[in-house]
């Protein structure tokens, strides 16, 4: 069975480590393929051999050959077996102990060189192709709404809702990033989860700051904040 090797790496691998990623990048070796040789020579996981190397390349970049003066990055656009059961063990981790998704996205982040956004787009499609890999899975939203008559509009009360568990992991995700929210943003933020689902809303909410008009709206409260008579 294998077992990586945990815990700091040596000097000696590190050394290892520079030295092999010199030589093969002046014999015009693939990064991917120096990684798993590296992984397997000093039986390590392949995603921790990654990460390795942003960090030593950031500590010591005066130690490695750079060709044509740009470094390599080991940014992937394909994702490796390792990284994606990184993922999944990742996820169900933290899920299992109650944490948020975002959370666990956000250490994802730290560990491969990926984007929040492309990082949860990866887990959607994995959820979808293996969803037995995952301890919990979202329900699925129906792909089409009830179309009520306007008779049943006028009769309707209106109903609190109350968050199912996905839904309180991305209520509690937008009061990790804005704040606390008051009932009505709650509700609100339940109504477009259950229109949009769950998958839609999160990636929207981890992609927001990436929106061109965000800058926009942000300055725009700003100013009406600094107008308030009450503000100071």
């Amino acid at each position: 069975m294998y077992d990586p090797k945990k815990g700091k790496y040596t000097e000696e691998e590190n050394t290892y480590i520079i030295e092999a990623i010199n030589k093969g990048s002046a014999a015009g070796k693939r990064d991917r393929d120096l990684l798993k040789q590296i992984s397997l020579d000093l039986n390590r996981g392949y995603a921790g051999i990654m990460s390795h190397v942003r960090k030593l390349r950031a500590e010591n970049p005066h130690r490695f050959i750079q060709n044509d003066g740009d470094p390599i990055t080991f940014r992937l656009n394909s994702w490796e077996k390792e990284e994606e059961d990184l993922v999944i063990a990742t996820v169900n981790r933290f899920l299992k102990e109650g944490k948020s998704l975002s959370t666990a996205i956000a250490e994802l982040e730290s560990k491969l060189s990926r984007t929040q956004g492309a990082i949860y787009q990866r887990i959607y499609t994995l959820r979808r192709k293996n969803p037995e890999k995952f301890s919990f899975v979202p329900e699925q939203r129906p792909r089409k709404r009830r179309q009520l008559q306007d008779w049943q509009l006028n009769r309707a009360t209106i109903q609190k809702a109350h968050p199912s568990f996905e839904e309180s992991l991305i209520l509690k995700t937008f009061e990790d990033r804005y704040g606390r929210s008051t009932p009505a943003t709650k509700d609100q933020l339940v109504r477009l989860m259950r229109q949009y689902g769950c998958t839609r809303v999160s990636i929207a909410l981890l992609t927001l700051e990436e929106d061109k008009n965000f800058p926009n709206i942000v300055a725009d409260f700003l100013s009406s904040r600094l107008q308030h008579r009450h503000f100071l």
